[in-house]
């Protein structure tokens, strides 16, 4: 459990490509924001601008909110959850696979406000290590909280951010259940696999190293069962990858993603 929280302490995430570094998280105020975000995804195009996404919510106010104050308040958590910006490789690898799978939309989402929400990035080992089928509890997570955060969290700051946690645990498929949540694991898809191994290689990591990531130890499974279902994804059509070429598994995500891989500097230069 250790290992993951303390590999993103140590590797440095590369916020020119969309993550973000900070101990400032959504989740003291709002959770992942599942719903909000599909509905946004649904009514802007795929290629639009930052400005577009901000004026879909803000005027056009796709999320029915009642208030101009409750729009750009809801705005201003999405993007510091998802960036909503093309410009950023983490969003634009978000936006490419949100319409590939829908079953896998929960977890790419996930995925995606993780590699942005330190306090949702780092709690994640925390939930996977929870054996499934076990009862998971406010009290448990805010305890968790307590522990790894001494100065950080009053005690009711650190229920209600528990609170909050464990509803984003539910929206990804981590838990079950609306008052007594229990531990599931999470729907994972060739696609989710796609995307936390390009995740981890946006941050660089090569080789074998990339089927064991915090990225993909996100995604609750061996990784063994990682290296399998990139032979699925190989299979369709999302990398080429062969289960005897792991030590080529960078040059085939790269290859299949360049377009996506690339800086805002970089687009701008080869456009």
């Amino acid at each position: 459990m250790g290992g993951a929280v303390t590999e993103s302490r140590k590797t440095k995430l590369p916020e020119s490509l969309g993550f973000r570094e900070g101990i400032s998280s959504v989740h003291t105020s709002r959770t992942m924001m599942l719903g909000e975000l599909s509905l946004v995804l649904e009514h802007v195009g795929k290629n639009a601008k930052a400005v577009e996404y901000l004026a879909a919510i803000v005027e056009q106010n796709v999320l029915g909110k009642p208030t101009q104050t409750t729009r750009k308040r809801s705005a201003e958590r999405l993007v510091e959850l998802y960036s909503l910006d093309q410009s950023r490789a983490v969003f634009r690898l978000l936006r490419h696979f949100w319409t590939a799978d829908a079953s896998a939309r929960p977890l790419l989402a996930y995925l995606a406000a993780a590699a942005r929400d330190s306090l949702l990035r780092e709690s994640t080992p925390f939930v996977v290590a929870i054996p499934v089928g076990a009862s998971v509890t406010p009290a448990q997570t805010s305890q968790h909280l307590s522990e790894k955060y001494p100065k950080r969290f009053q005690a009711s700051t650190a229920l209600a951010t528990a609170q909050r946690l464990a509803s984003s645990w539910t929206q990804a498929g981590y838990l079950t259940g609306k008052v007594n949540k229990k531990r599931t694991r999470p729907v994972v898809t060739p696609v989710t696999v796609t995307f936390a191994l390009l995740l981890g290689y946006l941050c660089g990591t090569r080789g074998k190293m990339l089927l064991d990531t915090i990225w993909t130890r996100m995604l609750d499974r061996t990784p063994a069962e990682i290296a399998d279902l990139a032979t699925d994804a190989s299979k369709h059509g999302w990398m080429n990858y062969k289960a005897a070429d792991v030590p080529l598994l960078a040059d085939a995500i790269s290859h299949h993603y360049l377009s996506h891989l690339q800086t805002s500097r970089q687009l701008a230069g080869n456009a």
